[in-house]
């Protein structure tokens, strides 16, 4: 099945291909840190190299059509993704992120939601220090958007009881020093019944404060 997204056309297949070059484009609603960006870059890519995939990151506003991958995906971040210390912080459960599903398809495209992962790190939102803070919310935005990569990669809406694949994550989760996929996460999903797996949306990414 082919399907157009930004003006890139995307061949969906189900299966998981260990071992592929993945294309991940970033959409941003307003200009986002560099310093935040380039460490959210690397905190997923860290997390699926583990798994086998090579993320090349690319912009939607820059895509010029002409580069193949054998996988794709389109990630549109809402908010102010950086340290800008205003946003109130919060204890409620937020959705930090979302995937696409239609007619029981996990479609390759994402939602990174910045504002709500920044109420849930006043930590990094207020530091003195503003690199610091981009750096510390670009790895939280980082575990975000590789949960939903996750869910595109496999193909599936499974949520697992522990690791980045967890439906809901604590703020201890988002700004720890490492956090990765447990391991049984993605044989597990490759293994699993993909029909049934995909009759409804994955539940969306949440996290809650301690």
């Amino acid at each position: 099945m082919r399907l157009l997204l930004a003006g890139i056309v995307v061949m969906l297949t189900p299966e998981l291909i260990a071992g592929s070059r993945v294309g991940v484009y970033l959409d941003f609603d307003q200009p986002a840190s560099r310093t935040a960006t380039a460490a959210m870059q690397k905190e997923a890519a860290d997390a699926l190299r583990l798994q086998g995939f090579d993320i090349a990151w690319r912009m939607v506003a820059e895509n010029q059509g002409d580069e193949v991958f054998e996988r794709l995906v389109v990630v549109k971040f809402t908010g102010a993704c950086a340290s800008e210390g205003f946003l109130r912080p919060t204890r409620e459960i937020l959705v930090l992120g979302t995937t696409e599903v239609s007619s029981g398809q996990v479609l390759p495209y994402s939602q990174v939601h910045c504002d709500e992962v920044r109420r849930l790190l006043p930590a990094f939102e207020f530091a003195t220090d503003r690199s610091r803070g981009d750096v510390g919310l670009g790895r939280a935005f980082g575990r975000v958007l590789a949960h939903e990569l996750y869910h595109v990669l496999m193909g599936t809406t499974h949520h697992s009881s522990a690791g980045l694949a967890k439906a809901i994550q604590s703020t201890d989760d988002l700004k720890s020093d490492e956090f990765f996929f447990d391991q049984t996460d993605w044989p597990v999903a490759q293994t699993s019944d993909m029909s049934s797996a995909r009759r409804t949306a994955p539940p969306a990414n949440r996290a809650v404060s301690p």
